[in-house]
């Protein structure tokens, strides 16, 4: 993943914006608890990420940050998520292995239960980034699939760590 694993505390920064992207530094402080200088710190990282701009009326988050905070909140939320089917992109064969969450993708990455290539392929193909936006709500996902900032199964392992820490911390 070519963005680099952002820490909770950060992400955290995302989820109190209010309702059109903006961010009350004040309030952020408190609620967080942080000191002034350590938000600054957190904020130029954020600017630096991308995920969050400077206005005419103070900080906001950016298009980037947005899909970031709707993500989370998406994936707080209890769905019923259609279950993705691995197949063999060559011949459309399924592969006896499929998901429903990402919990469930993280295993399946993370203890070698499915073949990598086979899920390269479907990221290379946007079979996954569709799955992500469309079933997961995921659309932070979906343009690093179609940016290229997630590549390969090793991307998305990365990707689903961070994410999911973040949900865990936040439930």
């Amino acid at each position: 993943m070519r963005d680099r694993l952002l820490k909770q505390s950060h992400l955290k920064i995302l989820l109190l914006s209010d309702e059109n992207g903006y961010l009350d530094l004040g309030s952020v402080q408190q609620k967080l608890n942080l000191t002034m200088s350590s938000l600054r710190k957190y904020v130029r990282q954020l600017e630096k990420d991308g995920l969050v701009a400077r206005s005419e009326k103070g900080l906001v988050l950016t298009e980037k940050g947005l899909k970031l905070k709707k993500t989370i909140l998406n994936l707080k939320t209890k769905r019923d998520v259609p279950a993705y089917l691995i197949t063999d992109p060559s011949t459309g064969q399924p592969v006896p292995v499929s998901f429903k969450s990402y919990a469930q993708l993280y295993a399946l990455l993370a203890y070698d239960l499915v073949d990598k290539t086979l899920v390269d392929k479907h990221i290379a193909q946007g079979y996954l980034a569709n799955w992500a936006r469309d079933a997961v709500g995921d659309e932070y996902l979906a343009s690093l699939i179609q940016s290229g900032g997630v590549k390969n199964s090793n991307d998305l392992l990365s990707y689903l760590k961070m994410i999911l820490q973040l949900v865990a911390v936040e439930k």
